[in-house]
């Protein structure tokens, strides 16, 4: 049981690590995840969890790390 559970700790991290690096590959991993979950039945809650992930959040906002000089 202790390994399931770090084999599932260890894969969502890998998953918030290739969404950060990869978007797409992360956006195609959590829409999968989510007709997984949707599959199995499993609560509305958990299914949208995984579809809010599969979306792009970045609507034109300026972040402070780009240097963009729009907002600053």
């Amino acid at each position: 049981m202790q390994t399931i559970i770090v084999f599932i700790i260890i894969g969502l991290c890998i998953l918030f690590v290739l969404n950060k690096i990869l978007p797409i590959i992360g956006k195609t991993i959590w829409r999968g995840i989510a007709g997984l979950l949707r599959l199995t039945h499993a609560p509305i809650p958990a299914y949208q969890w995984a579809l809010k992930h599969s979306v792009p959040t970045n609507k034109g906002e300026c972040s402070h790390c780009d240097k963009c000089s729009k907002c600053h």
